[in-house]
């Protein structure tokens, strides 16, 4: 089979799976959040410490995994996934993501500005109950796509991310 045909096909099965995730959709109030779950590129170092940083204060549990677009020389690790801990359709190998995506973060915060199939399935198969990011794809995995198509920056998306979510719980409904 062809590499597009491949690709067509496991996003096709991650849909499937997406939609049969269950999982409660809840903006969470910045003072109650305690899982955060962070998903990023090596390119994007600088944003995510900012982000760690951010939550760094007491009593919130954060977790991330750092998605290698290649086979590059890294010591295998929990927070870390590459293409040679992914099956034949892209989709990490079993055990390797289990506990992550298990988890019922109270948010989930994807900084990577080119999204892929194995960010997709983390995304979209995270129990996290409130989950941002970026994509510019209509049809995404996002509870908040936040649009930086005019300004692609890893720094900005996560500022940009804190900064809406704090925004959201400021609403007033009448």
């Amino acid at each position: 089979m062809g590499k597009k045909l491949i690709e067509k096909y496991a996003y096709r099965r991650l849909q499937q799976k997406a939609t049969a995730l269950e999982r409660h959709v809840k903006l969470p109030h910045p003072e109650s959040i305690r899982k955060v779950a962070v998903l990023w590129q090596p390119q994007q170092k600088e944003a995510y410490q900012f982000l760690h940083e951010h939550f760094s204060h007491a009593l919130i549990i954060f977790r991330n995994i750092c998605v290698y677009a290649q086979n590059p020389a890294v010591e295998a690790g929990n927070n870390t996934i590459t293409p040679k801990d992914t099956n034949w359709l892209g989709f990490p190998k079993k055990g390797i993501v289990e506990d992550f995506l298990n988890t019922e973060f109270d948010l989930l915060l994807n900084i990577a500005l080119e999204q892929n199939l194995l960010l997709d399935y983390l995304t979209a198969l995270s129990k996290a109950r409130f989950k941002v990011g970026w994509s510019p794809k209509e049809n995404n995995f996002y509870d908040l796509n936040i649009n930086i198509k005019g300004k692609q920056d890893a720094m900005y998306l996560a500022s940009q991310q804190i900064l809406y979510i704090r925004q959201l719980n400021n609403i007033k409904l009448i």
